[in-house]
């Protein structure tokens, strides 16, 4: 049996497939369980991780990525604990690194996940080495986020057990309340704090929860703007071309209904996000995979 990579993400969807897949085949197969830490987490997000190795023994390897800043040198992993990790707000994590080499990532240029995700988990597979095709990657997409699979999920043996299971997303909620601990944050915190894929709607509502989270990107825009491809008049990281400023203004303006999990009355103009799921998975259908011909 080939050995098996878990991408936990840090979300209760990924949690909840690492722990059925470790009931299923710990001491059967090797298994690998990796978080890719970006530095941008909810402070809880690492708690929680943590908290699922001290109950159900996961033994994450906890990766950072390494940006080599030289053109034409690939990025690399670190093996980073929950006491080493960067943590949300610190200067020089890896996400700062990612942006001051390949500029401010964007809907036009969503290079963060393969760059702190997924060459990372690469690059540490290549360490233990193994190459694509000799593992297989267990991927935490459920049964009602098909849409998010990669059609190149069989030909580089990535998994997506969830959907074989058919588990939604109520069967891991249920699951969660029944355990003594939780990730105790809403969704609209979950994966990168000020992450520019969510919605509108999300933006807004942490824009009147805690404006100093989005302190952080408009440091970076400022730094940044200008580096990276086609960066001479200065990216930024929203949708429609708007900076955190524009963000933040409009957070503060706008008459809106705050996000709250649950139920509630879809409006496109808030509410369509740029496929940030309850958290950011690795090889997704949206990501850019191309980079990975280059290891076959």
């Amino acid at each position: 049996m080939k050995p098996l990579i878990i991408s936990n993400s840090g979300g209760r969807t990924s949690a909840y497939m690492t722990k059925r897949l470790l009931d299923l085949y710990r001491g059967k197969r090797a298994i690998y369980v990796l978080f890719a830490n970006t530095g941008e987490e909810d402070p809880h997000t690492l708690k929680f991780v943590r908290h699922c190795d001290e109950a159900w023994e996961f033994d994450t390897i906890w990766l950072e990525a390494v940006v080599d800043p030289e053109q034409g040198r690939g990025t690399q992993h670190k093996v980073v604990t929950y006491e080493t990790a960067h943590r949300f707000g610190e200067v020089g994590g890896p996400y700062e690194a990612m942006v001051a080499k390949f500029g401010i990532a964007n809907p036009s240029y969503p290079h963060c996940t393969r760059e702190l995700k997924e060459r990372p988990i690469i690059s540490y597979a290549r360490h233990l080495g193994l190459r694509p095709g000799d593992y297989e990657m267990a991927i935490g997409i459920r049964a009602d986020e098909i849409d998010r699979m990669s059609s190149l999920a069989p030909q580089r043996s990535w998994i997506y057990p969830l959907v074989g299971w058919n588990i939604k997303e109520r069967d891991v909620i249920d699951f969660w309340r029944q355990q003594n601990f939780d990730l105790y944050i809403p969704k609209h915190r979950g994966n990168c704090l000020w992450c520019w894929k969510k919605a509108d709607r999300k933006i807004f509502t942490l824009v009147n929860e805690e404006p100093r989270i989005f302190d952080v990107p408009r440091r970076l825009e400022k730094t940044y703007g200008t580096c990276g491809a086609n960066a001479e008049r200065g990216r930024v990281f929203f949708r429609k071309n708007r900076s955190t400023l524009d963000m933040v203004v409009a957070g503060f303006l706008s008459d809106f209904e705050p996000f709250v999990d649950g139920d509630q009355a879809f409006d496109p103009d808030l509410d369509l996000s740029g496929g940030c799921g309850d958290t950011c998975e690795v090889f997704s259908d949206n990501s850019q995979n191309d980079w990975l011909d280059e290891l076959v």
